[in-house]
């Protein structure tokens, strides 16, 4: 394979770990995980798609500290047929809504924020947009449920790709600590509120480097 398999090169290179698929010899965009904790498990969905292209998605369970936390990486059809989006939000809304871990959702969803679709992957996943005041989205969303949203970032996409970076920074509950109680914060804190470790990289502010620099908001938001 040479230096065609990217996902390995890049998990060997950083010392993380990888899954992918189902890949796009399935006929879908494909899917990629690299992940910096331990994965327990892995299942691989090939989302309803009647009438438009297969959608893929990666449902695992990652070990963070010795607490589970489930994952799912997602990328719905982009023929944007109306049933196939539905469906396809809907069984990612299933699997999210049956798990009992702590869950982040980062997925390609196509749909605007608020819309029906919208609604479909977060109230009947059970989880809580890292923040829902951010209108300038179509394509990338990122959820969450059971852990402390510490902040939310956007980074230019410059020229190696056609998508932007969203990055989100949570904080994981202490192995055994009752989270049935944990409720959001959309209360907007200045970085200083936490600790250098929880601060997103200052490379990226103003022009930022290689193309790459903080937008929409033009700075890291951080949450309570």
């Amino acid at each position: 394979m040479g230096q065609r398999d990217w996902t390995q090169r890049v998990s060997e290179e950083l010392g993380y770990y990888v899954d992918y698929g189902p890949s796009p010899r399935k006929h879908t965009w494909g899917c990629a995980m690299i992940s910096k904790f331990p994965i327990v498990n892995s299942t691989h969905h090939l989302l309803p798609s009647p009438v438009g292209e297969l959608a893929c998605a990666i449902h695992a369970t990652l070990d963070v500290h010795g607490r589970p936390v489930d994952v799912i990486i997602s990328h719905n059809g982009q023929e944007e047929n109306p049933l196939d989006r539905r469906l396809q939000t809907t069984e990612l809304a299933r699997i999210m809504r049956e798990s009992q871990n702590p869950f982040i959702f980062t997925g390609y969803v196509v749909t605007k924020p608020h819309a029906e679709n919208y609604r479909i992957l977060y109230d009947q996943g059970r989880i809580h947009d890292i923040d829902p005041t951010d209108s300038d989205r179509w394509c990338q969303y990122i959820g969450y449920r059971g852990l402390k949203r510490v902040g939310y970032a956007r980074v230019s996409r410059g020229t190696i790709t056609d998508t932007e970076i969203q990055v989100g920074k949570f904080a994981v509950p202490l192995p055994g600590e009752d989270i049935s109680a944990w409720k959001p914060s959309y209360k907007r804190v200045d970085e200083a509120h936490y600790a250098p470790e929880y601060h997103f990289p200052k490379v990226f502010r103003g022009k930022g480097v290689r193309g790459h620099f903080y937008h929409v908001f033009k700075e890291p938001r951080y949450f309570d």
